[in-house]
């Protein structure tokens, strides 16, 4: 009998525990969405539930910590596939698609980083730095896309899909952060 009201105990503070978190994210998530028109609520809503972090989350400023770590990786993973594209079609060094790819590369790597600086300034307070770091790495972002639009002739982008998707994710927790201030 003592061992089912264990249980039951365990699984009551279980659900307790998932359901704040949810409630947290989708307060949080119509909080930003309302500050930023950029920012898309299902997309919001959908990469914090399915970031582990983001399920432990007691408070936004948790939740802005979860999603840069989150913008990070997927800035790591395509710094990743720009330099499986370089390697794959071998451009030579006066390429013009070669120093696209080679300039993003660098842009995803520096996001990486940038992503990682925004991570500590949440985690010592320091608001104004961490929403200049991340404003930074969403303008790179952009620029990387806007490489291949504005060459004569204009190229398609390999990372059109991934960089909206990393543009969101940056600007969640952009929007988080500027809430906490």
């Amino acid at each position: 009998m003592k061992l089912l009201l264990n249980l039951f105990t365990f699984f009551l503070l279980i659900n307790i525990i998932t359901a704040n978190t949810q409630t947290l994210i989708q307060n949080s998530c119509k909080k930003a969405v309302a500050k930023n028109r950029d920012l898309k609520l299902d997309f919001c809503v959908k990469s914090l539930e399915g970031h582990h972090r983001s399920k432990t989350a007691q408070s936004m400023g948790e939740l802005a910590t979860a999603s840069m770590i989150n913008a990070g990786a997927r800035s790591r993973r395509l710094r990743e596939k720009a330099d499986k594209i370089l390697k794959e079609k071998n451009y030579g060094e006066d390429n013009v698609l070669g120093m696209l790819f080679d300039d993003c590369a660098m842009i995803y790597k520096d996001n990486t980083v940038t992503l990682k600086e925004a991570v500590i300034s949440i985690k010592v307070r320091d608001y104004k730095t961490a929403t200049f770091v991340m404003s930074s790495a969403l303008n790179a972002t952009r620029f990387c896309e806007t490489r291949f639009e504005t060459r004569d002739p204009p190229q398609i982008s390999p990372f059109t899909r991934d960089n909206d998707a990393l543009t969101q994710m940056i600007l969640i927790p952009l929007a988080l952060t500027k809430m906490l201030k």
